[in-house]
């Protein structure tokens, strides 16, 4: 089928045409958030992807120290070959059309196949190799009112922050070689690090699925068993929350990994907020661990980068971030607006660990956005700055419009 390609980013424009997107604006290095609308299939989404952005994906991959010091390495040993080629293994039998996808995105932005892998199974790696992922984030639902919100701060690599890009999504069922065909039709709309799959910070479907996702660090990661991210992006095809649960869980697959915690709302029904943690799939264990919190009823719940409810059932690292924006959060009032809520994303006062982050000596993270819900309007806004610094919120995020849309 025909390939639709639409990029929206205000610097882009020149009298030859597109350009590719480069990491900062030509002015004063301004921080910006290019929109690549594109439909397709698979493949040919995941170049389109690559070959628009391939600048910030060169650029992010050669800046990516892990990916250098801690990855390759890995694959390079004999152990983390026989891992790393598992999780591949793993999945090209359960989802060929997202290996495709990240094919594309390789091919397009001119890097290694192998290199996206490995961001790919980042978060295991990473875990195994007992070093400390940057990506944490917090999440805050309310509903109190009639107002029903799920906030979200994404927190990662300083890099993403003037890297990443907001896919919007139309997708065509994939065929496998002898015809067979596997999904459906997917929009979707989501916030991608750079040369990565969709799907591991926030984003939502045509179907009114919005997910949030939390990372977390279990110690019992599996081999030849479903990577995080892999997860992750099958999730934004699901058409309600129960599917969700049965792809974020692999329930039909070999199992978790490692592991994660998702945050789901549903605009089609806004009673349904759910905090889902998942974690590694245990050899010989009866059951998945994870477990499904429905948020129906409470007035707030907050989530960051430790498991709440699988706490002590699930061996894991401690996360000195975590422990003190939740500490923070306990000695704030409880949000009842969109203003409380903001105020509690954009805190500063912890100097060492605060729940908006920025780099120091401690804590090498920073957010990189916040995003917000608003279920009881429809609207769905992104902040690249502290938004609680933003003059005249909340009516001047970098994006906000109505959802669902793709």
């Amino acid at each position: 089928m025909a390939l639709v390609t639409v990029i929206t980013v205000l610097y882009m424009w020149s009298a030859l045409g597109f350009v590719s997107a480069k990491p900062f604006s030509p002015l004063n290095k301004t921080l910006n958030l290019p929109e690549l609308h594109v439909r397709g299939t698979h493949y040919d989404v995941g170049y389109t992807i690559g070959y628009t952005f391939r600048e910030r994906i060169q650029d992010f991959y050669t800046k990516y120290t892990l990916l250098h010091d801690v990855l390759t390495p890995f694959y390079k040993s004999e152990i983390g070959k026989v891992i790393v080629e598992g999780y591949l293994k793993v999945a090209n039998d359960s989802f060929p059309q997202y290996v495709a996808e990240l094919a594309g995105v390789s091919d397009g932005a001119g890097v290694p196949f192998i290199q996206a892998f490995l961001l790919t199974a980042r978060h295991e790696i990473l875990l195994i190799e007992r070093k400390k992922d940057v990506s944490s984030c917090t999440d805050v639902f309310m509903d109190i009112a009639n107002q029903r919100v799920l906030a979200h701060n994404e927190d990662a690599h300083p890099l993403v922050k003037e890297h990443a890009y907001l896919i919007h999504a139309q997708i065509s069922p994939y065929k496998l070689p002898n015809g067979t065909q596997i999904g459906d039709w997917e929009y979707f709309t989501a916030y991608t690090y750079p040369g990565h799959l969709p799907g591991c910070a926030f984003g939502h479907n045509l179907q009114g699925m919005v997910f949030t996702v939390n990372a977390v660090f279990p110690k019992n990661v599996q081999p030849n068993k479903q990577v995080r991210y892999m997860l992750n992006r099958a999730m934004l095809a699901a058409k309600d929350p129960s599917e969700a649960l049965d792809i974020i869980t692999n329930k039909n697959g070999p199992g978790v990994a490692s592991g994660f915690s998702v945050n789901i709302g549903y605009a089609s029904d806004f009673s349904k907020l759910y905090n889902i943690e998942v974690a590694p799939t245990v050899p010989n264990s009866p059951q998945y661990y994870q477990t499904v919190l429905d948020v129906q009823g409470q007035e707030h719940y907050f989530h960051f980068n430790m498991y709440d409810k699988l706490n002590g059932t699930v061996p894991q690292y401690e996360d000195p971030s975590t422990e003190h924006r939740k500490a923070r959060v306990a000695q704030m009032a409880n949000p009842y607006d969109l203003k409380n809520i903001v105020d509690i994303l954009g805190d500063t006062q912890d100097p060492d660990y605060p729940i908006f982050r920025t780099p120091n000596k401690k804590d090498d993270a920073e957010t990189v956005a916040t995003a917000i819900y608003d279920f009881s309007q429809g609207h769905f806004s992104v902040f690249l700055d502290n938004p609680k610094n933003t003059e005249g919120y909340p009516s001047n995020p970098i994006i906000q419009r109505f959802f669902p849309n793709y």
